[in-house]
């Protein structure tokens, strides 16, 4: 077994050739181990055909190192990590593989309502490497016990919805559910606050019958085509577990996630006056201009690593996400596609006077580009420098250059380039983001051209 498990969110895999029975029993005894054989840990699933299988794994895991069990069932992701903040949970952990595959699984785990930090989940894989688990004696081994937590996810998602929106009118949303573990709360939680909704794909169901669980425009080309011939204000798409949120107009246009993006922001920080605005590396510079404008401030933090942010700025940060993935943090430190359907709802009601184009017209939209090309593992860390050496030279009108997670590098037009290496796959990503068209073809045949040569310096090497 490979010494890493984690990838940039959570454990992911074939539940034949990685996330199978072996590895949930030795994750439910890692966790059991690093929390000393006692505590109370609560479980979740969404969909997937392997969920149980994956789920009875860890919980003997768990069960054999003295820990108690809260069985949540089929929950999704936002739900389990709010599990995590009650006063007498150690930990919440959701077996969910998000938006992959059918055949994938994964496990994701939650403490005081965050995903863990990189410390925390290097702890299990180091006790797993290791084989010295807590072995419970006979009288004190885990017990199982059940707890819905529905009613309680809700009356607090309503409770930070209710202080920032009325009630909807009976505004017409459409919800595409993915047959994901969001099926019975993102309905009901818009129903609650008076929209009128309709739903496909409504039915869990760990096939996917109705679309891949990935809210993509290439997967939601159904869906698009119903909002454009239908009269919904607003569509809103999730994945398999409930943590993304996709957004289509009234036209069946889909709508960058980074615009989403800098409206939620807009959004708290007016609320707040100030505050700073915490997004994953590969994010539009249209969330910097739309934050900035309002006194707040942008951080960029690694793919899969806001989370590293709130466990040391938590105080200062009033809104946080990656690409699809809202954080509310007045609600909790976990992305909540579900409260971020409610929270759209309510500002397109309210705001585009119940038409999501008329919302998005105050926040700018500009041209962007994602690519990648092969690059192997053994020459990832020596295309990198190589990709070092030379983007700032051969960039120019640089405004400053984030190296937290690959290279970007930002120009003082409001352009920028993102190279970095795949954690997960041999390839190298850019993403390349300018106010016009001219600018970006530009940039985009200069970035090819460095990664070419860059990736070129690397096989000769």
């Amino acid at each position: 077994m490979s010494d890493k498990l984690f990838g940039t969110s959570g454990i992911r895999g074939g539940i034949r050739d990685k996330v199978n029975t072996d590895l949930g029993m030795s994750l439910g005894r890692a966790l059991g181990t690093t929390l000393k054989g006692t505590g109370k840990v609560g479980i979740g699933t969404d969909a997937r055909t392997s969920r149980v299988m994956l789920k009875n794994a860890f919980t003997a895991g768990l069960l054999s190192t003295g820990i108690d069990i809260i069985d949540l069932g089929f929950t999704p992701m936002p739900a389990v990590a709010s599990h995590s903040t009650f006063d007498d949970i150690d930990v919440s952990v959701i077996i969910t593989a998000s938006h992959n595959p059918p055949g994938d699984n994964g496990f994701k785990f939650f403490k005081e309502g965050r995903e863990f930090i990189r410390s925390e989940e290097a702890s299990l894989e180091n006790a797993i490497t290791n084989g010295e688990f807590v072995i419970a004696d006979w009288s004190s081994i885990g017990e199982i016990s059940k707890y819905d937590i529905y009613e309680t996810y809700m009356n607090h998602a309503l409770k930070f919805l209710e202080v920032r929106g009325s009630k909807g009118d009976n505004m017409s949303v459409l919800v595409d559910l993915a047959n994901g573990a969001a099926v019975p709360y993102t309905p009901s939680l818009l129903t609650r606050l008076n929209f009128s909704v309709t739903t496909i794909n409504a039915h869990p169901d760990g096939y996917f019958p109705g679309r891949f669980a990935e809210p993509s425009p290439q997967n939601l080309e159904d869906t698009m085509q119903i909002a454009k011939n239908s009269d919904f204000a607003l569509t809103i798409c999730h994945d398999g577990d409930g943590d993304r949120l996709a957004v289509i107009d009234e036209e069946g246009k889909f709508i960058d996630q980074n615009r989403i993006i800098a409206l939620f922001a807009r959004d708290e920080i007016r609320r707040k006056g100030e505050g700073l605005v915490v997004v994953s590396i590969d994010t539009s510079s249209v969330i910097d201009e739309v934050v900035k404008a309002e006194g707040g401030q942008v951080i960029r933090a690694p793919l899969g690593s806001l989370q590293e942010v709130f466990s040391k700025r938590a105080k200062e940060v009033v809104f946080s996400s990656e690409p699809w993935k809202p954080i509310f943090s007045d609600l909790g430190w976990w992305m909540d596609g579900i409260v971020g359907a409610a929270r759209l709802a309510q500002m397109v009601h309210e705001e585009g006077n119940s038409s999501c184009l008329e919302l998005m017209k105050s926040i700018p939209e500009y041209p962007m580009l994602r690519e990648h090309i092969k690059c192997p593992d053994k020459y990832k860390s020596q295309f990198m420098s190589n990709i070092r050496e030379i983007i700032e030279n051969e960039i120019t009108n640089i405004d400053q250059v984030i190296d937290v997670d690959g290279i970007r590098v930002e120009r003082t037009d409001g352009s920028y380039v993102l190279i970095r290496v795949s954690g997960t796959e041999p390839k190298a990503r850019v993403y390349i983001g300018a106010k016009n068209e001219s600018t970006l073809e530009k940039l985009a045949n200069h970035a090819r051209e460095i990664m070419k040569s860059s990736l070129d310096k690397a096989l000769e090497s």
